[in-house]
Order: structure tokens, then C-alpha cells, then sequence
């Protein structure tokens, strides 16, 4: 099924369940969503599907792990409005939580339309292992950031740490990167893009962005493999700590001398 675009029906449904969140709204509206919403997102899933396999296999492009659902999970939240009046298409690898690791996104509601790529939530051992690269090898970073779109489109975000010890061996361009406690770059659509989300264009801009994309997600790919790498040779570091003490002979319990005024008669 080829990408044609969302329709203005698309954007007309997503407002309306906003202020409409309920069960019995939905199921009378079931039809609007399937047809204007879930059938174009599927479409574009689909047809973006092989430029992210290019840029790295491993990503998962299966519908059902990139297209969000219209329900929401309340379980563990505040909030218990039962449906979502946005969409979105993200690519991480497979058993990975949204909440983990570092991934591709692409998303609109009523009055939104972004993409980018980023950390979901803190991830320290990722953070740490990029920490190392940019003291070690500064140019393998700024690589990652060198595509112009990137540079001048897609604006950076993430928590900062309020006390980090900067090493003075960080170069000046990456301190900014250096104290994140996770990151990500985003570009929000321009006027020009919203007119292009109604067409097949759409693909077109995602796909260019995408592959803008790849260093930076291939980057934190590397520093993902770094990150376990460090994590299981610790493991094994405390795993050996572990078994050369066990082979440590047990000394004999101490005698203790006690005096007659101790004991009681």
C-alpha cells in the first residue's frame, strides 16, 4: 500500500478525541481512525522501512514495534485519558524499552509535527561510554554532527547535570554534550512541512532526514556496544574477586579470654 499523506480528517480526528477521550466516542468513531489515521501511518512505516534497514539492519521496522497504538497504557500513570490524540513511528532495536538505548522518531498531533533521534530517558552507561570517546577520539563525535541539516535543522535537548567534573581534556565544542545526562536532536516541521504531510512528500523528507540521521544513531550504536562491553567485563572483574576469596582458607575464629568477673553465680 503506498503513502499518499494524512488527510485533513486525520487531523480533524486527533482534535477531536483530545477533547473527546473517551471509550464511547472512539468506538463511534473507530472508522475515522482506521481509514485516516492507522492505514496512512502503516503506509509510511512501510515505505521508510528500507532506508532504515540501511542504516542499520538491526533496528526493528516490524509495524508492531514502530507504529504507536491509539490506547493508552494508564497503569502506571496519572494521567487516564484511554487514548492518544497523537501519532508516532519510532525505531529502536528489538527487546529494547522506549525508555533505553538511543533511537529514530517521527510524530505529529493537532498542532505538532517533529522527528529526530535521542535518548527516551537517563541512560548512564551509554552517556559514560560517549563521556570516554569525546576525551579519547573528539573526531569520531564531531563526525557524527557534521552533516549540514543536522547542524543547522535539528536543535539539541536534554537534562544536563547540575555538578559534573569537566576533565580539562574535553574539547570546547563537545562540553555541551560532555555534561548531558542523556540527549537528543529534534527538528520541528516548518510551515512548508505540514502542507507536505497531506502528500507523499512527506516520505521524501523523512527519508532525507533519516539518513542525515544515521551517524549520529550509528555513533550511539558504538557507544551501546561500549557500554556492555565495560558492563560485562566488571561482571567478570567481581566474578574472579568472588571465586580467588572463596579460595582463600577461613581463619580459625579468635579465642576469646574472658575473666571470672564475667560470669555471673
Amino acid at each position: 500500500m503506498a503513502f499518499h499523506g494524512f488527510s485533513q480528517e486525520a487531523l480533524d480526528f486527533l482534535s477531536d478525541i483530545r477533547f473527546n477521550n473517551n471509550q464511547t466516542f472512539y468506538e463511534n468513531n473507530r472508522q475515522r481512525y482506521e481509514e485516516h489515521v492507522k492505514k496512512p501511518l502503516r503506509a509510511l512505516c512501510d515505505e521508510v522501512a528500507p532506508v532504515v534497514q540501511l542504516i542499520d539492519p538491526k533496528l526493528d521496522t516490524r509495524p508492531g514495534r514502530t507504529m504507536s497504538r491509539i490506547r493508552r497504557d494508564t497503569r502506571f500513570t496519572k494521567d487516564k485519558s484511554p487514548f492518544r490524540d497523537h501519532v508516532w513511528l519510532g525505531w529502536r532495536y528489538p527487546a529494547e524499552r522506549r525508555s533505553e538505548g538511543f533511537g529514530m522518531y517521527w510524530g505529529f498531533g493537532p498542532d505538532w509535527l517533529s522527528w529526530g533521534c535521542g535518548c527516551y530517558s537517563t541512560d548512564k552507561p551509554l552517556m559514560d561510554a560517549l563521556r570516554l570517546t569525546i576525551r579519547e577520539n573528539p573526531d569520531e563525535v564531531r563526525e557524527a554532527f557534521a552533516h549540514s541539516r543536522i547542524r543547522s535543522d535539528f536543535s539539541i535537548y536534554g537534562e544536563s547535570y547540575k555538578k559534573i567534573a569537566v576533565p580539562d581534556d574535553v574539547p570546547e565544542d563537545l562540553r555541551f554534550l560532555y555534561v548531558k545526562k542523556g540527549f537528543g536532536m529534534e527538528h520541528e516541521g516548518t510551515q512548508e512541512e505540514w502542507a507536505a504531510l497531506h502528500t507523499h512528500q512527506m516520505a521524501d523528507i523523512l527519508a532525507r532526514d533519516l539518513a542525515a540521521m544515521a551517524p549520529l544513531q550509528q555513533l550511539m550504536q558504538r557507544m551501546r556496544a561500549k557500554a556492555e562491553y565495560a558492563q560485562e567485563r566488571q561482571a567478570r572483574e567481581r566474578e574472579a574477586l568472588q571465586r580467588e576469596a572463596a579460595k582463600q582458607p577461613e581463619r580459625p575464629a579468635r579465642l576469646s579470654v574472658r575473666s571470672a568477673e564475667d560470669f555471673e553465680f
